[in-house]
């Protein structure tokens, strides 16, 4: 009967074992996962950043340039500053109104791409 007990502690010990590799390999799997799909996330909020802020930069720059151009054409700054300041509340209210369709579905959409993509995606987009 020993023999037998000690046959089966041995079966359940390494058992016991490989259920500890299982779940410890898992685990490193579900960390490296997690890490690749947070940098992910992260570089499309930078990249976003980054293209909000040269977008503020070059709109600035254009908003200058039509100021100045309509300044040298009505010879007042006054008149290019309400055509100006007319362009922009135009534009505030586009952005405004469209919020969902051009900045809300397309980020939440990469994001759930991310987030919610399996092994075997990623594998049939590399092949």
């Amino acid at each position: 009967m020993t023999f037998y007990s000690n046959q089966m502690n041995e079966s359940y010990q390494k058992l016991w074992d490989e259920t500890k590799k299982y779940l410890q390999l898992r685990y490193d799997l579900l960390r490296v996962e997690l890490l690749e799909k947070s940098s992910q996330i992260i570089s499309i909020m930078l990249m976003v950043i980054i293209a909000i802020l040269l977008g503020i930069i070059i709109f600035t720059y254009l908003s200058v340039l039509l100021l100045v151009w309509l300044e040298t054409l009505f010879g007042s700054f006054i008149p290019g500053l309400c055509i100006v300041l007319g362009i922009h509340v135009l534009l505030l209210i586009l952005v405004v109104a469209f919020r969902k369709q051009w900045f809300l579905h397309p980020l939440i959409k990469s994001f759930s791409k991310i987030l919610y993509s399996n092994e075997s995606d990623c594998k049939k987009e590399e092949v």
